[in-house]
This record gives structure tokens, C-alpha cells and sequence, in this order.
């Protein structure tokens, strides 16, 4: 088993990006306060930035995952749209210094995974066990 956590935490990783870039992605389909929150992502967190120039291409191409990444952040951030229609320039500073639900609070820890678990696997593959040959072969 321990010489396979670097491929569960790369497994981990890659499931995790995915999630951010799905619903990142969607952000400049949220009626009202997409671009706002695109443009708050581009000057202030550059990995916001990242996940929502990823997912624009992914979302745009499957309607399904599309509505489903409009739905989760949506559901995660509806409650402070009239705060960031008010004042653009703050949207991200909204979205994470303040926790409006459950949903939210989730979104927020899932943000940090992928650059967290990355880490993760390459200390793991570093320090994965190696088989070590004691008796050399005939040569």
C-alpha cells in the first residue's frame, strides 16, 4: 500500500482539478455576475483565473457538465450576487473571506486541494519505496 500513494494522491489530484475547472469554468455564465467575478478572478487569484480559463472550453463543450458547474457554484455563491453586483472589484475578497453556506465552505476547501495534493504526490513519489537488488547478476 505505501508504495502506492503517490498514484492515489495523482488520482486524487486529477479528480479534484477536474471538479475546480467544471465549475470555475462556468463562472462567466452566471447571469449578472459572471463577468464580474471573471474579472475580480483575473486581477486578484491567479488560481481562479487558471480553473475558469481551463473550464470555459470543457463547460463549452457539454451542455451537461455546463449546467452542472453552473448549479454548484451557483448554490455556493447566491447569496452574496446582490454584494458583488453592488461593488465588482471585491468579488473575490466576497467569495473568499466570508462563508454564505455549505456549499460554499465547500467550494473554498476544494479550491485548495488540486495545488495541495500536486505537492503531495511528488513528495510521495519521492519517498515512494524502491526495490533495492542486494545480489548482482552474472555479468
Amino acid at each position: 500500500m505505501k508504495r502506492h500513494l503517490h498514484v492515489i494522491a495523482l488520482g486524487l489530484f486529477v479528480l479534484f482539478l477536474l471538479y475546480d475547472i467544471l465549475v470555475w469554468g462556468s463562472a462567466p455564465l452566471i447571469p449578472d455576475v459572471g463577468n464580474d467575478i471573471v474579472d475580480s478572478a483575473n486581477r486578484e487569484a491567479p488560481l481562479a483565473a487558471t480553473y475558469i480559463l481551463l473550464g470555459r472550453s470543457l463547460d463549452g463543450s457539454m451542455p451537461a457538465l455546463q449546467a452542472f458547474g453552473e448549479g454548484r457554484l451557483t448554490a455556493a455563491l447566491s447569496e452574496g450576487f446582490p454584494r458583488i453586483r453592488a461593488d465588482s472589484t471585491v468579488a473575490m475578497d466576497l467569495i473568499f473571506n466570508t462563508t454564505w453556506n455549505v456549499e460554499h465552505r465547500w467550494l473554498k476547501t476544494i479550491y485548495w486541494f488540486p495545488p495541495l495534493l500536486l505537492i503531495a504526490t511528488a513528495i510521495l513519489w519521492w519517498r515512494r519505496p524502491r526495490q533495492i537488488s542486494t545480489i548482482r547478476g552474472r555479468r
